[in-house]
C-alpha cells in the first residue's frame, strides 16, 4: 500500500487503530488455526514473520506482543516487482501477503524474493480478492492490478515451486471444518451475518467472505 493511498485512508474518517489491532489479531488467530488444521503445526514463540504489503503495521505489533519476532514491509520500502528483499536466505519461519499481491502487475520477482527467505518448510501464506465473487467491484480501488481466482493461484504457486499448496475462503476465527467441507466457496460467501457481534448469533454465521485465504510451503 503506498504511503499516500493509507494516509487518505486514514484521513478518511473511517480508519482506527484500535480497530485494526483487534481485526489482525483475529487476522493471525485464523493463519494458526490454518497452519495446525493443513500442517498439524504451528509457529513458536520467537520464530520469525515477515508481513509483506505491512500498511499501519498493526499485524506487525500484534504478532510481537504475542511472541514472535516480527517486521513488515510495504512499497515504499521495497519494489516487491523489480527489488531484492534484503533479509538473508531462508531467515523467515511465517511469511503473510495479506491483499498484496492483487497490487503486482508482475508477481515473478515477488515470489521469488519469497521463495528465497523462507526458510525449508516454512509457510507462505496468501490473502486476496476472489475474482469470481469480485470481478464487479475488483477495479474500484485503483490500486488493483491482477485478480486472481483458487485455479490461477493453484497454478501460479505451483510453478514457481511452492509445495502442498492449500486454497480455501478467507474464513477469520471460524470453526476449522468450515475449510474442508464441499462448497466451502459458496458457504462462505453466504454467510448471512456480516460485522456482528452480537452475542447471540453463533460466530459461524458470522462474516461472509469473497477472498482467497492461501498457505503453501517452500
Amino acid at each position: 500500500m503506498s504511503i499516500e493511498y493509507l494516509s487518505a485512508v486514514q484521513k478518511s474518517g473511517e480508519y482506527n487503530k484500535e480497530t485494526q489491532l483487534y481485526l489482525k489479531k483475529r487476522v493471525l488467530v485464523t493463519i494458526q488455526n490454518l497452519i495446525k488444521t493443513f500442517f498439524n503445526r504451528k509457529i513458536e514463540k520467537g520464530e520469525y514473520i515477515l508481513d509483506l504489503g505491512t500498511a499501519d503495521g498493526t499485524f506487525v505489533e500484534v504478532a510481537k506482543e504475542s511472541g514472535f519476532k516480527s517486521s513488515g514491509l510495504d512499497i515504499d520500502q521495497v519494489d516487491l516487482e523489480s527489488q531484492t528483499i534484503n533479509m538473508k536466505d531462508e531467515s523467515c519461519d511465517l511469511i503473510v501477503a495479506n491483499s498484496l499481491i492483487e497490487h503486482i502487475q508482475n508477481p515473478s520477482n515477488f515470489l521469488r524474493e519469497v521463495k528465497r527467505i523462507l526458510k525449508k518448510k516454512a509457510f507462505f501464506v496468501l490473502i486476496t480478492p476472489d475474482w469470481k465473487q469480485n470481478m464487479k467491484i475488483f477495479y474500484d480501488d485503483p490500486t488493483h492490478v491482477r485478480p486472481y481466482t483458487k485455479e490461477s493461484l493453484e497454478f501460479l504457486l505451483d510453478s514457481y515451486g511452492f509445495k502442498k499448496v492449500k486454497v480455501v475462503p478467507w474464513l477469520v476465527c471460524k470453526p476449522t471444518w468450515m475449510w474442508k467441507i464441499p462448497f466451502s466457496f459458496v458457504i462462505g460467501r453466504l454467510l448471512p451475518f456480516t460485522g456482528s457481534r452480537n452475542p447471540l448469533i453463533p460466530s459461524f454465521l458470522k462474516g461472509k467472505t469473497k477472498s482467497l485465504l492461501v498457505i503453501c510451503t517452500k
